[in-house]
């Protein structure tokens, strides 16, 4: 009362406030379920802690979200990233009791809703990378995808698991987002075609897409043509297949049998994988490969692989890298499809070592390479990946040194003194013999001595090609282009590029020179040694289609 009466007393208002404070009871803080989980001090098995997560996710999605119990057990027992990625929220390193973790994960859930689609779409089988952009932006739980829960159901009283209709989801998304009974009704049209309930449910997995009416009539046929048995035999519920191309595939091998049916049938009896394998598309590449190297129609049958149990697509690949090693040794082209042409079946079967590794290992140069293998191509079997390569039977060292004693009187007799003869060795590659046969080669143009001295000493690079492949160059340039011969001598590096570059680069420059975008007669360098990007910016990009047509020139001489 006192302080009452004498409210300006400072001394009695500083006890008034001591004695307020000192009385005064501070509120508690709400329990934290981060905190609580991980207070205590001993430990649960991580295992452990997952079952009651699971435990406790269940008991949220069932009870709290009101999902069906399919489809809540699901989510909660095959979600484990989902449900680790909430343990790290919670702090849950150690508890000493399940009731805690169970308790902190619920009571965290009911203050922390969480997307529901996320684990949904896991426990289907898809991987993070593989749902985020699944995950619909305006919708957080699946009750409000009333069509989404409903497919899920239809598939699953078909007979199909989670994880298959998780592939289902991925190739054919809009499946699921299907009204009420058109998917059953869908499903219902296939067993109408004939099929049974096992070949549905399989075709389904396998090419989701047929539930939205593509490809019908090409799997129709196919199954027609192969019989169901065999579908159901070969088609892996783990790949995904293009019916209209296994169709085409079909067609191909049928005409190649000559329309007989039954030997198509034996054919994919044996190798199924010639239509199945990347939906056929391995084997009609196999095909024209072949057909590129010489074979005929009647021929391609035999070429294709012979064991079921190896695949066109490595086939493919080793049968490449075997074209791209004999290319790389400089074997003639027709050399190249006699040795496809006969040996096929066993080059597709193993894969070669590469170029470097031969040269290296055989000891051999590239000419020698190919003489060994148009004598027996059957040598290449002991090159093979995973083989030690032995090298070749040596040249013996009376020919390399003799070899080597014709190359020294040629280059001496160009003009080379013996001070520079270490130099030029280098810069002169192959033999003697052949270095000599060249350089006559060239005289037999029409050229001095002397001038075809000059050439090759200005550009030694000449004498490295074979005689037929500078034939080629020379009639293009003289007799096609009405290039003089002493161009040739003035220039003579121009016979180091190749022939395409040659045809495309002067077809280019006549059809500026028509449209009047190029002056006459330009000298040969000037047209040749560009790099393609100089040379679209000086000449091609003249004239507003030039790029065009240049592109086209040379797609049409890479055929």
């Amino acid at each position: 009362m006192s302080l009452i009466r004498n409210p300006r007393s400072p001394t009695s208002l500083l006890n008034w406030v001591s004695h307020k404070v000192s009385t005064f009871k501070k509120p508690q803080p709400p329990i934290n379920p981060r905190r609580s989980l991980s207070s205590t001090a001993s430990k649960l098995p991580r295992n452990e802690i997952r079952r009651l997560t699971q435990l406790a996710m269940f008991d949220y999605f069932y009870n709290n979200r009101g999902l069906q119990f399919l489809i809540a057990e699901s989510m909660s027992k095959n979600a484990p990233l989902f449900n680790d990625t909430l343990l790290n929220k919670l702090h849950n390193d150690s508890t000493s009791c399940g009731d805690d973790v169970i308790r902190s994960i619920t009571k965290f859930l009911l203050y922390h809703p969480v997307n529901e689609f996320e684990p949904f779409f896991e426990s289907l089988g898809l991987k993070p990378s593989e749902f985020s952009p699944l995950v619909p932006c305006d919708k957080m739980f699946l009750n409000e995808d009333v069509f989404l829960l409903e497919n899920y159901h239809v598939f699953w009283n078909y007979g199909i698991g989670r994880e298959k209709m998780g592939k289902i989801f991925k190739e054919a998304r809009e499946v699921f987002g299907y009204e009420s009974g058109v998917l059953a009704s869908k499903i219902e049209s296939l067993e109408r075609l004939g099929f049974g309930k096992v070949l549905v449910s399989k075709l389904i997995v396998c090419t989701p897409r047929v539930l939205i009416g593509e490809t019908i009539l090409e799997m129709v046929s196919v199954v027609d043509t192969v019989g169901s048995d065999w579908v159901l035999e070969n088609l892996s519920e783990g790949g995904s297949y293009d019916w209209r191309c296994i169709h085409r595939c079909l067609a191909f091998l049928r005409e190649l049998c000559g329309g007989d049916e039954s030997e198509v049938l034996e054919l994919l009896k044996n190798r199924p994988g010639l239509v199945l394998e990347e939906s056929g598309e391995w084997t009609m590449i196999l095909a024209g490969f072949q057909t590129k190297l010489g074979c005929s129609r009647s021929e391609l049958v035999m070429r294709l692989p012979p064991q079921s149990s190896q695949e066109v697509g490595k086939c493919v690949s080793n049968l490449r890298h075997c074209f791209l090693f004999l290319r790389g040794i400089k074997m003639e082209a027709y050399e190249i499809g006699k040795v496809f042409r006969n040996h096929s079946h066993w080059l597709g079967e193993s894969r070669l070592k590469h170029t470097s590794t031969f040269l290296n290992n055989l000891k051999g140069g590239k000419k020698r390479l190919c003489q060994v293998i148009q004598e027996n191509p059957e040598e290449m079997k002991k090159w093979t990946m995973g083989l030690r390569v032995t090298p070749l039977p040596g040249t013996s060292v009376v020919d390399v040194v003799g070899s080597k004693a014709m190359k020294t009187q040629f280059l001496l007799e160009l003009g080379y003194e013996e001070k520079e003869m270490e130099r030029a060795l280098r810069c002169f590659r192959g033999r003697g013999s052949e270095l000599r046969e060249r350089f006559e080669f060239l005289k037999s143009l029409g050229l001095s001595e002397g001038e075809a001295k000059e050439m090759v000493k200005a550009s030694p690079d000449v004498l490295t090609q074979a005689s037929n492949v500078l034939e080629a160059k020379v009639d293009y340039l003289v007799n096609e282009l009405g290039y003089p011969l002493s161009t040739l001598v003035a220039f003579p590096s121009c016979l180091k590029y190749t022939l395409e570059r040659m045809k495309v680069r002067f077809a280019m420059y006549n059809w500026l020179q028509e449209r009047g975008k190029a002056d006459a007669k330009l000298a040969i360098s000037t047209i040749l040694v560009y790099s393609d990007k100089s040379f679209v910016t000086r000449f091609v990009n003249r004239h507003p289609d030039g790029a065009k047509y240049f592109e086209e020139l040379k797609r049409t001489a890479s055929l």
